[in-house]
């Protein structure tokens, strides 16, 4: 668990930024990232589905309501927190309840405490430098081939 999460813009910012592609990228991400840490490989895969998912929610609900990357409105922005706080609660009561919990690496009692700290880690590393990277640049990302409008393409 961390305070700060600064992997959480990889998966959000990948995936509105190139669909599925940056899904896929957004639910492998952490196993590098936690193999540098020594997570232990089992529980940085059981961790797959709570990754895919904060990367899968915000490029669905970029595409779905057709919001702009470079945040241009309001609902822009909207879409992003929505998303974003979305999948960070789901994100954060899957891997403490089922991963952590279930593995028996923390106790009924802690749980509480765990599932604040990952999603507020997430929450508040996303809003910030999804916020900053969508607004300074997005717009070249748009011009770019790596752009996807779509899902894959």
């Amino acid at each position: 668990m961390s305070i700060f999460w600064t992997g959480i813009a990889v998966q959000n910012v990948g995936s509105i930024w190139v669909g599925g592609w940056g899904v896929l990228v957004g639910a492998l991400f952490p196993l590098l990232t936690n193999g540098v840490v020594g997570t232990p490989l089992y529980i940085s895969l059981a961790y797959f589905p709570s990754n895919a998912l904060q990367a899968l929610l915000p490029a669905l609900a970029f595409r779905l309501w057709k919001a702009d990357p470079r945040l241009n409105s309001g609902m822009d922005y909207l879409v992003l927190i929505a998303s974003i706080t979305l999948g960070n609660m789901l994100g954060a009561l899957y891997s403490v309840l089922v991963v952590l919990r279930g593995y028996g690496l923390i106790g009924n009692e802690s749980a509480p405490m765990f599932i604040w700290g990952w999603f507020g880690g997430n929450e508040i590393a996303g809003l910030i430098l999804d916020i900053l990277l969508l607004k300074m640049i997005s717009a070249c990302v748009i011009r770019s081939p790596l752009f996807v409008r779509k899902r894959w393409s």
